[in-house]
C-alpha cells in the first residue's frame, strides 16, 4: 500500500596566524552521515544501506516506544479541502473536508502491536468530501517497521489473536510504509524501484526538519522533529508529514490527469491514557 544524498559536512577552517602572537587554529570536525535504506521483503535479504545526514539532536524529546500512539480511544482529527471531478458535467469542484481517524482496538503480541484504526485520511481520496471512515490495521514490529492495510468490514479480528499465519499478508512489502528511526534520503520498497535514480515509485524520506507545533488543539507547542514521506509516479503523488509520538501532521493527494485532489492538516489530537495497572501486576 502506498501511503519515500548525501549532504557535504562542513569543511575544516583554517587557523589564523596573528603576529607576535601564537598561532591558533580553529577546525571545524568532519561530520560522518548515515543514512539507511530499507526494504522488507519475502526473502533473508531484505535490507540495504547507503548514506544520508544525521538528525539534530537540538529540543529533541526521549524516542517513543512506538511512531504511533497506539491506545484504543486515541482520535486525531484532520481538516482541509477534497479536490474531485463531477461525473455529469466533467467539471472540476471542490469542498472543505474533515475526517477523524481513531484506534479501535489494539491486539499486542511479543513481536507485533496490531491497531485497527478507522478514518485514515486516504479515505478522503477520489472522494467528495463525505465518505464513511473505513478500518484499515496499522501494524508495528518490535523492529520498528510501520506497516498499513485496508481491511474489509466484515474481517474475523480472531485471527489475528490466535492465528500467527494470517499476518504474513499483511506484513508484504507492498504494505510497509517506513522503518525508524526515519532519516532524510532513507528510501522503502522493491529492489527495482529502490534502484532508481529518481526515487519514483517508492517511499522516500524527502525533508527532515525542526518545527515548533503549534495551532493544534491538544499539543502544547513545542518543537518537534518532522519528516516528510512521499511517494511520485508519473500519474500521481502522495505525502504525509510524521512526527514521532503523534503520528500524521498532514496528509495530500494529487493526481496530475483528472482532478482529483486531498489536502489535510492535523488539527486536534487527543491521546488517550492507557488502562490503569492493577495491583501487584507488572505494568
Amino acid at each position: 500500500m502506498r501511503f519515500q544524498k548525501k549532504v557535504p559536512a562542513p569543511s575544516a577552517i583554517a587557523g589564523v596566524t596573528l603576529f607576535l602572537a601564537v598561532l591558533t587554529v580553529i577546525s571545524a570536525p568532519l561530520i560522518d552521515a548515515h543514512q539507511l535504506v530499507i526494504l522488507r521483503a519475502s526473502d533473508e535479504d531484505a535490507r540495504r544501506t547507503s548514506t544520508s545526514e544525521s538528525p539534530s539532536k537540538l529540543n529533541q524529546e526521549p524516542q517513543p516506544d512506538l511512531f504511533f500512539p497506539l491506545t484504543p480511544g486515541t482520535w486525531w482529527l484532520y481538516r482541509g479541502t477534497v479536490q474531485w471531478t463531477e461525473s455529469e458535467t466533467n467539471r472540476p469542484a471542490a469542498t472543505h473536508a474533515a475526517i477523524k481517524m481513531q484506534v479501535e482496538r489494539v491486539i499486542q503480541t511479543t513481536d507485533f502491536t496490531l491497531a485497527v484504526i478507522s478514518g485514515f485520511p486516504a479515505d478522503l481520496d477520489w472522494s467528495n468530501g463525505q465518505v464513511d471512515p473505513k478500518p484499515s490495521l496499522l501494524i508495528e514490529t518490535r523492529d520498528h517497521e510501520v506497516f498499513l492495510h485496508d481491511l474489509p468490514p466484515d474481517f474475523d479480528y480472531a485471527k489475528l489473536e490466535k492465528d500467527a499465519a494470517a499476518l504474513d499478508k499483511f506484513l508484504s512489502q507492498e504494505n510497509l510504509l517506513f522503518r525508524w528511526p526515519l532519516k532524510k534520503g532513507m528510501k522503502f520498497g522493491d529492489p527495482e524501484s529502490l534502484r532508481r535514480p529518481d526515487d519514483r515509485y517508492c517511499w522516500v524520506v524527502a525533508t527532515q526538519q525542526m518545527k515548533i507545533l503549534k495551532e493544534i488543539k491538544g499539543i502544547t507547542p513545542k518543537p518537534a522533529e518532522i519528516f516528510l514521506l512521499q511517494f511520485v509516479t508519473n500519474p500521481d503523488d502522495e505525502q504525509m508529514e510524521l512526527s514521532p509520538g503523534i503520528g500524521i501532521l498532514s496528509y495530500q493527494y494529487h493526481h496530475h490527469g483528472t482532478v482529483a485532489d486531498t489536502s489535510l492538516t492535523l488539527v486536534e489530537f487527543h491521546p488517550a491514557q492507557p488502562p490503569p495497572v492493577a495491583p501487584g501486576a507488572k505494568p
